[in-house]
């Protein structure tokens, strides 16, 4: 009971410290993506991007569509046989999970602690709340998908600079996450350059704990965990629980309600960072939703891999996005090459 009351002192400390400090409690107004200041001027921009000519969305509504609700559609944007044939690699991976050694294949347990593949039974593996975190790293082909000329157009233009690949999900079962936004724990140098995807593999059911997302409160004032907007296991004096409360209430009292996304394989979702977005609750546990999620950032944010201890990551290009290879595995970097073959 008394180092309770220690703990929660030190953190009332650390939250007063910081509200001396003034700091601000909203992205930084001069490092906003030109998109979400208040001076954008769509029309203008579009007419001096180079818009692919094979790219077959309306830019224009795009954009605007990214900036009044924080999130658009992508009908059709991926090959529905490059997804099948992700699966099957990541099928491939679970089902002889003893040869994979690498730190970027894992499952996530429930004390938080990321394990590689090869030390996971396989029946936790393929049990609901069992995710692949950067998958990419060692599969050409997921490479292939995240980085589609449709995503890495629209992303060029919501970012208008240099775009990279920041994180990756696989996963098999709905998340039945809380609602929340991604910008307080997927973090780089600038809290405001985020985008992310999702992509489903398969279409989606009713019943398999779909998406849930909250257009437009990407608007909504930042939530301070006591210490900023960004959470901290050790100085954050608020919860991820008391996070998701607040996300419900606010949008809640905005009138901004929750929609169910039932996208089908080969569409994709794209959305801001701050975009309140959760799992709902998965009604029949036979039913999957194979999903795999990509977060994206700028060179500028994200300009080295977050396990780089020198200056620089060894990287790949494709279709214009950076991709950094994991510098703590580099011999199993694109072990899965069966991508090559994709067209």
């Amino acid at each position: 009971m008394e180092s309770k009351l220690k703990d929660k002192l030190r953190r009332l400390y650390r939250m007063v410290k910081f509200r001396m400090k003034n700091s601000p409690l909203d992205f930084e107004e001069d490092t906003l993506p030109w998109i979400d200041r208040s001076d954008a001027n769509i029309d203008a921009f579009v007419k001096t991007f180079k818009t692919p000519k094979d790219f077959p969305y309306d830019l224009a509504k795009l954009l605007r569509d990214w900036r009044d609700n924080g999130y658009v559609i992508l009908e059709k944007a991926i090959p529905p046989q490059w997804l099948d044939n992700l699966w099957q690699e990541v099928e491939e991976v679970v089902e002889n999970n003893e040869k994979y050694s690498v730190k970027s294949l894992v499952y996530q347990f429930n004390d938080g602690k990321e394990t590689p593949v090869k030390e996971v039974p396989k029946e936790k593996l393929r049990g609901i709340g069992s995710r692949l975190l950067e998958y990419h790293n060692s599969s050409i082909g997921a490479k292939k998908v995240m980085t589609h000329p449709h995503l890495a157009t629209f992303l060029d233009a919501v970012f208008n600079e240099k775009t990279t690949v920041f994180q990756s999900l696989i996963f098999k079962y709905g998340s039945q996450q809380g609602t929340h936004q991604d910008y307080p724990w997927v973090r780089s140098k600038i809290a405001s350059h985020l985008a992310a995807a999702w992509i489903p593999l398969e279409d989606v059911s009713p019943d398999s704990g779909p998406l849930v997302y909250y257009p437009g409160s990407h608007r909504l004032p930042k939530f301070d965990f006591g210490t900023g907007i960004l959470f901290s296991e050790q100085d954050s004096f608020y919860t991820p629980d008391e996070f998701t409360n607040y996300l419900n209430k606010t949008c809640a009292k905005n009138g901004i309600k929750g929609t169910i996304l039932l996208l089908k394989k080969g569409d994709v979702l794209l959305w801001h960072g701050a975009l309140a977005h959760g799992g709902s609750r998965i009604n029949n546990p036979a039913l999957t939703r194979k999903s795999f999620v990509c977060h994206y950032s700028t060179l500028r944010s994200y300009p080295k891999h977050r396990f780089e201890e020198g200056d620089k990551s060894i990287a790949q290009l494709h279709n214009g996005i950076t991709i950094y290879a994991n510098p703590t595995n580099l011999a199993e970097e694109d072990v899965m090459t069966a991508g090559k073959e994709w067209n």
